[in-house]
């Protein structure tokens, strides 16, 4: 009698739990193509956010070098005018992901942090808007500084953020040669 019994709750739990996991396949896939829309959607934004001056961008005619794609962005008479490119840094809470505008000189033009798990209240703060227009104008040569371009309490994302921003741009040198 007993055995009967965790057989019919284990057989119940079992058609519960196939219920479940069909219905999440299809509220999946159902959603799948609007949150890659979205994704796609956001990236196109933050393109724009970064490098201003580019009314298109043309993925056509992307360079490959060291995991970064930099992507041409164009003016309105079709000009070249600079390059956007996603960067992941490792930060303090996991990775950091954001987009970067990059003008032909190699002075940033734009930052826009996309994605992070960073300290709500301490490293969050990288998503600022302030903070990450302190970053326009900078280039290769440009050395972190503590007591400005950190926060109290919170050096290790803003340094995070630099260490992508170094890489991205010496990287973007020797693409640019």
């Amino acid at each position: 009698m007993e055995r009967n019994r965790f057989i019919h709750f284990g057989s119940v739990l079992l058609i519960i739990a196939a219920i479940s996991a069909g219905l999440l396949a299809g509220v999946n896939g159902m959603t799948k193509g609007t949150i890659e829309q979205n994704n796609i959607n956001a990236e196109n934004n933050a393109r724009i956010l970064v490098l201003p001056i580019a009314k298109t961008f043309d993925e056509a005619q992307i360079i490959e070098k060291d995991d970064f794609k930099f992507i041409p962005g164009f003016n309105e008479n079709g000009e070249k005018v600079g390059y956007v490119v996603t960067v992941v840094q490792g930060g303090y809470g996991g990775n950091i992901n954001f987009s970067l505008g990059v003008d032909l000189e190699g002075k940033i033009t734009g930052l826009k942090v996309m994605n992070h798990q960073e300290t709500p209240g301490l490293g969050a703060k990288i998503t600022g808007e302030e903070w990450q227009k302190l970053w326009i104008g900078r280039d290769k040569d440009y050395e972190f500084n503590k007591s400005v371009d950190a926060f109290a309490g919170a050096t290790i994302s803003p340094s995070s953020v630099h260490a992508g921003i170094v890489r991205v741009l010496s990287t973007y040198a020797e693409v640019t040669k």
